[in-house]
């Protein structure tokens, strides 16, 4: 006996030639809590109980990770998408410093179409790739002409939270100034009351042109009637300040004073338009 009689260890000698593995003398171990034998040759191994044990413990961890990367993934495309349309708006700011006018959302004549896009793509060393939600897996945007298609992912507020074109007597309530008559001229800078508060682009459905790809192929009616909530059931949406903000595709469309001034360049919530959508 090893340390006395309080020891919990205690050797054993084992006679050769009764049961030991060898000729050799073989030494035993023995615990209080349990009496452990080295056995020749024994090797453990799972029963089928404990490897389906394991299977359905490892089944069970994926199904709670897997989520939880899945928005993680999610999270990263939003993300991106704000830094986008972050870098959108400062082209916006450069392009309002050299010619103090928003651009209008197309120029031209059918089938030489000049889009908004194009106007502030040199602000952006040329980034075609800004033009690209994260989110939209694949997604690619030329603007050549003569027949160049809107990019693929962002929308431009043309009309406020009324109709684009606007009627002949109509006033233009977005960036947007108009292709009629009575409003030829862009809008200018110093026309857009809350710059803060005002929305400039926003995540939209894609939407190429048809055949003859004239205006009413290329846009809606306005931006409100093309919101993409790809985002968490949400859209990002970048402001003339050039802050970007996150909401909830619901909040965007609230039909409220304070949702629908936002859209509209003289910062009222014009309740006439609220029937558009």
């Amino acid at each position: 006996m090893l340390g006395g009689p309080d020891s919990k260890f205690s050797l054993t000698r084992v006679a050769p030639g009764t049961g030991g593995c060898s000729k050799s003398k073989f030494l035993s171990v023995t615990t209080k809590s349990a009496d452990r034998r080295l056995n020749c040759g024994g090797r453990g191994a799972f029963t089928l109980i404990e490897l389906l044990v394991v299977i359905a413990v490892i089944a069970i961890l994926a199904a709670l990770l897997l989520p939880a990367l899945a928005g993680g993934k999610r999270a990263a495309q939003s993300a991106g998408c704000k830094s986008n349309l972050r870098q959108i708006g400062i082209a916006f700011e450069l392009y309002l410093t050299d010619f103090h006018k928003y651009p209008l959302c197309v120029e031209g004549s059918v089938g030489a179409y000049v889009l908004w896009e194009s106007k502030i793509l040199p602000y952006t060393a040329n980034s075609s790739n800004l033009f690209v939600c994260p989110a939209i897996a694949g997604a690619k945007w030329t603007n050549k002409p003569p027949m160049p298609l809107r990019n693929p992912s962002y929308g431009y507020n043309i009309a406020g939270s009324g109709r684009y074109p606007p009627t002949p007597t109509g006033k233009p309530l977005g960036l947007d100034g108009s292709l009629t008559e009575n409003h030829p001229a862009p809008l200018t800078e110093s026309m857009v009351k809350a710059p803060v508060d005002m929305i400039e682009v926003a995540d939209c459905k894609p939407q190429a042109g048809a055949a003859d790809n004239d205006l009413d192929d290329l846009f809606a009616i306005n931006l409100l009637a093309e919101l993409a909530p790809r985002h968490n059931n949400g859209e990002n949406a970048v402001f003339c300040d050039s802050h970007v903000e996150y909401g909830k595709h619901l909040a965007w469309l609230k039909k409220t004073d304070g949702a629908r001034q936002r859209w509209n360049n003289d910062h009222a919530s014009h309740s006439e338009t609220w029937s558009n959508n």
